[in-house]
């Protein structure tokens, strides 16, 4: 009973925050920021730069004990299974928002009389433009298989491709692999999720090394708990300095208003009928008490704008409210936040055929489908944090050779569709748990019924001990 009022207690501040954060944030931006500096801004986003910090610091405790922990639970042939299903449900979902991204940007043609946008030139994200989709594809790839898993956890390794000069005056494209920062989610989970499945097959002889697994997974919760309690003060004031750090919301809405427009009503779409219609075909529930107990990671989604900064709430929203098993949830969400990106899939398809309609360029069927593709494929590469659409979208323009000059000016509006991404790839990995327990409610009883079997023969054994 006081758990439950805790969580309805968080759940309200949450939502308070939220709301709050709004108000303030467009009274400041509207009364004192254009008498001010920036430094008001800076103050704002403090409060939420700590409560990212510390979200951000239990992430790769809470990915590798949630995923070895989960799959370690779970015998091998189970294992099988249920990546199996996840996988097939991560594609499925981000390949039907891509889909509906392409149909809805070609019904509406937003680009179509906003030839006049005006944006200030190449953003520092063409320097890259020379990166092609197969480079991307291999550093995937490469991610997945770190030479140095310790290396893994705060750096990778990514293409670099500089323009050269020969002596003879050509020039040439020379190829490089840079270390760069930030951690390689995809060689951590990889990492993990091999570990978790060598320890289901060796229990006995595994079984020291798992409850020291779950208890760093116990401890990490337990710290995961404490933040929460701070996050409604955090979601307040990261909500509140980004919309007061608006320089002009009604001359962005002007000229970019359709874009957004279509954005987030195939969010929407997305959102409120795609996503749902799978959960209720798979589990034959209420989709509308799943989005209800959901509430709190999808305030937090909104505003730390990261899906992996969200994990730890998600865990607890699906788990605690929602009832997920969490042999389920600590494989589907930790692998979920780092590869399953509808939102990002369908913000980078409506985008690309939105810079093809402004300057004019005509994409024939083909091509169109190729956009489709790479936008899956980019949004499998996009790390879950704030803004990485806009890094993979240098890939999808090249793919269909349109020009890079507009990136810039999907800056002024990324940071706002950016959280409605989020929250739409947050839903998208919490309703997978339920599919995914749905669809392996066999697998998960037999399961039990070997843990039963297991914890009997060994009461057994102990009191045929006391009893000699």
């Amino acid at each position: 009973m006081l758990i439950r009022v805790q969580n309805n207690l968080l759940f309200v501040l949450t939502l308070l925050a939220v709301f709050g954060g709004l108000i303030l944030g467009v009274i400041v931006q509207q009364c004192v920021r254009p008498y001010s500096t920036d430094m008001v801004v800076v103050l704002l986003k403090f409060p939420g730069e700590l409560l990212l910090r510390m979200l951000k610091c239990v992430i790769l405790p809470l990915v590798v004990a949630s995923v070895i922990t989960g799959l370690g639970s779970i015998n091998a042939k189970s294992c099988g299974k249920i990546g199996g299903v996840a996988v097939i449900y991560y594609v499925t979902t981000t390949v039907m928002a891509s889909v509906l991204g392409l149909v809805l940007v070609s019904i509406i043609r937003p680009g179509v009389g906003s030839q006049n946008i005006k944006y200030t030139g190449q953003s520092d994200l063409s320097m890259n433009e020379n990166t092609n989709t197969l480079d991307t594809i291999m550093d995937l790839f490469r991610g997945a298989f770190p030479d140095n898993i310790v290396q893994a956890t705060f750096g990778k390794h990514a293409t670099e491709l500089t323009n050269k000069t020969r002596k003879d005056g050509t020039t040439y494209i020379e190829r490089s692999l840079k270390f760069k920062g930030g951690m390689n989610m995809i060689g951590v989970i990889v990492f993990s999720i091999v570990c978790g499945v060598i320890i289901s097959l060796h229990p006995r002889e595994c079984e020291p090394l798992m409850k020291v697994i779950q208890a760093v997974n116990d401890l990490t919760m337990r710290i995961v708990q404490l933040i929460l309690w701070y996050s409604p003060v955090g979601i307040f004031f990261l909500i509140s300095g980004q919309f007061a750090g608006m320089e002009d919301l009604g001359e962005m809405m002007a000229q970019l208003g359709m874009l957004v427009i279509t954005v987030l009503g195939g969010l929407a779409i997305h959102f409120f009928i795609v996503l749902p219609g799978i959960f209720f075909a798979f589990t034959r529930k209420n989709p509308l008490i799943y989005y209800y107990n959901m509430l709190p990671a999808l305030a937090t989604a909104f505003g730390t704008d990261s899906s992996s900064a969200t994990m730890p709430v998600t865990l607890q929203c699906v788990e605690e409210r929602n009832n997920i098993d969490r042999r389920i949830s600590r494989f589907v969400i930790p692998v979920g936040a780092t590869i399953n990106m509808d939102g990002t899939a369908l913000y980078e398809a409506v985008a690309c055929l939105f810079i093809a309609q402004v300057h004019g360029i005509s994409l024939n069927f083909g091509q169109v489908i190729v956009t489709g593709m790479t936008a899956t494929l980019a949004a499998v590469g996009a790390a879950g944090i704030p803004s990485a659409g806009l890094v993979t979208m240098v890939m999808v323009l090249n793919a269909v050779n349109l020009p890079l000059d507009m990136i810039s000016v999907l800056f002024t509006i990324d940071w706002f569709l950016d959280r409605f991404r989020t929250m739409t790839n947050v839903i998208g990995d919490a309703l997978g748990c339920a599919v995914v327990q749905q669809l392996c409610t066999e697998e998960l009883m037999e399961m039990n019924r070997e843990r039963d079997l297991q914890e009997a023969e060994e009461g057994a054994a102990h009191h045929k001990e006391m009893g000699v």
